[in-house]
Formats: C-alpha cells, structure tokens, sequence
C-alpha cells in the first residue's frame, strides 16, 4: 500500500502474537486518553531496553551518515537513550522549540489527516515500537520512525515550516493527482532526502535516520540528483530497502525547490 493513500501502513505478513497483543493494548490505551502532547502509554521494561539498544546503534550511525541539519537537531532536541520518551514531556520541548505539537494516535491514518495536521503545527505519532524480531527496519511508521526521524527534524524551523507548506498544500489540494504528487515529493525528501556534504551524501530524511538497517545500505542505493518531477514519476516500495534516492546539493536548494513545488500545487 502506497503512502500516498496511507501514511500508517501494515507491515507485509502476520506481526507474531506478542507484538500483535501489544498493539490491541496501546490502541486501547490511546482510545480511553488521547489528546495534543498526551502521555496514553506506559512502556514495560523490555520495550525501553529496545529503545536503548536502537538509539545506541543510530546514534553510532548518525554522525557519519547524518545531514549537519539533523545532528543540530538531535543536540536541540535530546531524546532518552535508556527509555521510550514520555509523548507529553517530549511535545511541550518540541512545542517550545518551534510550536509544533504531538498527537497520539491509533491505526491507519489518511493522507488528508496525517499532512494536513501539519498546517496546524501538529504531527501525528504511532506510539507502539516495531517488534524486537525485526528492530533494524520498520516499514510501517513505528514510535522510533516518528521521533527519531520525523519530531527531530520538526525542532529545526525550516524544517517545522516545509511541514506546515505541507499541510497547506495538502489542504487546498483539489484533487487526487495533487494529492499524489504531494506524497511523493513528502515521501523522497522528508522520508528518504539527502544532501550533498563534505563531498558525500548525507540523510535528513526520516524514514533513513530511524533505520540502522536502511543507513547500512545506504551506500548501495543509486543516488539521483535532486528533481522534483523526477520525485513525483517515481516509484518507491516501502516494504524494502529504497531502490532509489535523490540528493539535493544543499538544504537551502532543497527547501527552495520544495516551497515552489508546493505552492504551485
């Protein structure tokens, strides 16, 4: 299923029945108490030793591999290394760095929903983490893809403000292809972008900088140069490793190229 039709995907075959368990008690925890910078979730001992070891391997990735942008990002906004954050503490710093806010929420999200939240300085979060049998790459959008990847980013204010150009974007779409061509250009910039620095690729995107398994290959991936109609004609499958990347030549020509393309939408 394509994330220009969801964002919240499920992963390919049946999740085994601890982790199916987990989820059906975390839905039911954000369905009794779910608001802006809540905290619906307590996480057991085992899932916060699942944090500390994915956030100890990126974070020995991060700064070879990682955009300058994002590593700024990671020192503005600190996320724990030993234990799952708490959705509230972490939404009120995010809220007080750039105004963006943190919404729990359970299942599938739509596109309209998901996008067009951004316009109203709020991001949507899964709150369940990818099962321990498969922690090196999710590709449904698990709490270590939303905070790592995304809410990082979103402390950056040109960051937070490509999001917003998102959800106006999203908001004022007319129709499908709009909508389309939207997800794809969300999908190969601030899903999977690169940037030229210091003579090599390097990732901001966030589905990339969640992903030990992803960032490991990342050298093997065809690298393309940075076109927003190439972004909107391309295919991509999210059950895999990307089989396509585009690289802009800075953050400042990416953001340019981006805040025309949206605009003009």
């Amino acid at each position: 299923m394509s994330r220009a039709n969801e964002h919240h995907v499920e992963e390919g075959g049946r999740l085994d029945e601890p982790c199916a368990r987990r989820r059906k008690e975390i839905s039911e925890a954000i369905r009794r108490v779910s608001g802006l910078n809540s905290n619906p979730v307590a996480y057991s001992a085992e899932e916060d030793l699942l944090w500390g070891t994915m956030m100890s391997k990126l974070n020995a990735m991060h700064p070879r591999i990682a955009g300058s942008r994002y590593l700024q990002a990671k020192d503005r906004l600190p996320l724990p290394l030993t234990h799952a954050p708490r959705i509230d503490d972490l939404g009120q710093r995010l809220n007080n760095s750039t105004g963006f806010r943190l919404l729990p929420v359970d299942g599938l999200i739509p596109i309209g929903d998901f996008y067009g939240r951004f316009a109203d300085d709020i991001f949507s979060t899964a709150m369940y983490l990818r099962c321990p049998s498969r922690p090196h790459y999710s590709p449904e959008p698990d709490m270590l893809h939303e905070l790592v990847g995304h809410v990082v980013m979103l402390s950056d204010p040109l960051f937070a403000d490509l999001y917003r150009l998102f959800g106006e974007a999203t908001n004022n779409a007319t129709s499908e292809q709009d909508l389309h061509a939207i997800s794809q250009v969300f999908w190969f910039t601030m899903e999977t972008g690169l940037v030229q620095e210091d003579g090599r690729a390097k990732a901001y995107g966030a589905a990339l900088l969640s992903s030990s398994g992803e960032l490991a290959k990342l050298g093997t991936c065809p690298v393309e140069k940075f076109s927003i109609q190439a972004m909107i004609e391309s295919d991509f499958d999210i059950s895999a490793y990307q089989g396509k990347l585009f690289a802009a030549q800075s953050v400042d020509e990416m953001a340019s190229e981006v805040r025309s393309f949206l605009t003009r939408v």
